[in-house]
């Protein structure tokens, strides 16, 4: 379903908001899902260059090929990886791998707040 200003919106069963791409640009969207898994919002027409949103920006427990990790500096968005809280349930979990891009760039371990291990720490 799409809702106020094109955002792609997911409603439960009694129709509350459960997730949407919260864009808040007007736009007239087009969402497709492309042979590499990602899912993009783009205005107008399939053949249309600038995505407004893509699921490759939020990662979750898999890193797919054409994904990208880390901050895109230009937006301030942050990609990382997190882990599931068990297999049957996929949502959010203690630990994420994370860069650090404050002096020369790092990949990190967390468990919650705190550094577990990066590939430097052996």
């Amino acid at each position: 379903m799409t809702g106020e200003h094109g955002n792609i919106v997911l409603l439960d069963p009694s129709g509350n908001v459960t997730w949407s791409s919260n864009h808040t640009q007007v736009l007239r969207p087009n969402v497709l899902l492309l042979d590499i898994g990602n899912l993009v919002i783009k205005e107008g027409t399939e053949n249309s260059q600038k995505n407004f949103w893509q699921s490759f920006d939020y990662p979750t427990h898999i890193l797919l090929p054409d994904m990208k990790l880390g901050w895109k500096l230009s937006t301030g968005l942050n990609r990382y990886l997190t882990s599931w809280k068990s297999s049957e349930d996929p949502s959010t979990g203690d630990f994420s791998i994370k860069l650090d891009h404050h002096g020369f760039p790092e990949i990190f371990l967390w468990d919650n707040k705190h550094v577990k291990n990066s590939p430097g720490m052996g």
